[in-house]
């Protein structure tokens, strides 16, 4: 089924406009604006919990040509070719997509993906001028109104993009290892979890804020998410009540924004976010470029790590902080993707390091 010709407009909130036409789901929706500058694989990017409650749009010039698997669960019961259960847009701007899907692996097109979930699309944008505009601008709210469907405030933005939405509500334990890694969930992705569980150790994950302090474990990860620092307080509070207890500790996406806090850090809104599959950064100890999938709008400002962390990574394209390290390297944060999914695969070893510390995993 193809979508018919329904006439949709976008509008950012400083007023610009932009026509096009309805596709998915026919509703109309607000959120912040992300800007997906590569080419997306789109499964994952529209499941991944840090772009909740968003407008996205997509540079690539066609999207959705490989369409839609169907859900294929891994020996933990996650999904393999999605970062979560659930859709987490609010919206995609795209300047076309493919009626059909192409890939034999294909169960659905993005239309009936996107209509299942109940999030709109619009299509027939120049995407170059959004992205320009938006670039210039700034960070802003959008909205995309269907022509038969109800308006929508851009007040009613960001209103589902707390980390209560995306996180689990009770602990979940992983595999059966005698060594124990705490996972914070504050919309951590399927990808991340089966790394870890890759370690062999139990993986027990947490809701985002769970007090685990008082518990016995070995290692832990925070990871996610969508939303402000500032809605993470009690994630945070109690992330700092143990980091002198001298274990490894690695936090990914905004999971490292918040370990820099703990730890004492400040951090800023970056303007137009970091989104994008292969982000040159440079190793601080070599030298040497990699490039790192990003997914993230919040960073870390340079000057605020504590006394004895050091930074490992930095954007080479802006010069902002990527990763840290601390405590003889046991505290690690990256504000990329580690696991190297979605382009970059030269990262994917950050996570051996991670186990490294951890010892005996079995």
């Amino acid at each position: 089924m193809t979508a018919k010709s329904t006439a949709a407009r976008i509008i950012l909130e400083d007023g610009t406009e932009y026509e096009g036409t309805a596709f998915g789901y026919a509703k109309s929706a607000a959120g912040e604006i992300v800007m997906y500058t590569g080419y997306p694989d789109f499964p994952r990017i529209l499941t991944n919990p840090a772009l909740k409650s968003t407008i996205l749009i997509a540079s690539h010039p066609m999207a959705g040509a490989a369409g839609f698997t169907r859900e294929h669960l891994c020996p933990l019961g996650l999904e393999t070719d999605y970062e979560s259960a659930s859709a987490h847009i609010a919206g995609l701007v795209v300047a076309s997509f493919a009626p059909h899907a192409d890939h034999w692996t294909a169960h659905k097109t993005i239309h009936l993906w996107l209509r299942k979930h109940r999030i709109p699309g619009i299509s027939g944008i120049d995407t170059r001028a959004l992205i320009q505009r938006v670039s210039r601008r700034g960070s802003m709210r959008a909205k995309i109104l269907i022509e038969d469907a109800n308006d929508i405030s851009f007040s009613s933005a960001g209103r589902f993009n707390h980390p209560s939405f995306v996180s689990v509500k009770q602990p979940v334990s992983y595999g059966s290892g005698k060594k124990r890694i705490i996972a914070v969930d504050c919309g951590i992705r399927n990808t991340t979890l089966r790394y870890l569980a890759a370690s062999g150790c139990t993986i027990t994950r947490v809701p985002w804020n769970y007090d685990y302090s008082s518990e016995t474990f070995d290692a832990l990860c925070i990871a996610g998410g969508p939303g402000e620092p500032s809605e993470y307080d009690q994630t945070v509070s109690i992330l700092a009540s143990v980091l002198s207890r001298g274990i490894p500790v690695m936090g990914t996406g905004l999971g490292a924004v918040l370990l820099a806090l703990a730890g004492g850090a400040s951090t800023y809104k970056i303007p137009q976010g970091h989104y994008n599959p292969a982000i040159p950064c440079i190793d601080q100890k070599t030298g040497t470029c990699i490039f790192t999938s990003q997914c993230h709008r919040y960073g870390i400002r340079t000057g605020t790590l504590p006394d004895g962390w050091e930074v490992s990574y930095l954007n080479s394209t802006d010069g902002s902080i990527e990763g840290f390290y601390g405590n003889r390297g046991l505290i690690s944060g990256y504000l990329f993707m580690p696991e190297g999914i979605s382009g970059a695969s030269s990262t994917s070893g950050l996570f051996s390091r991670f186990y490294d510390h951890i010892g005996d995993k079995t």
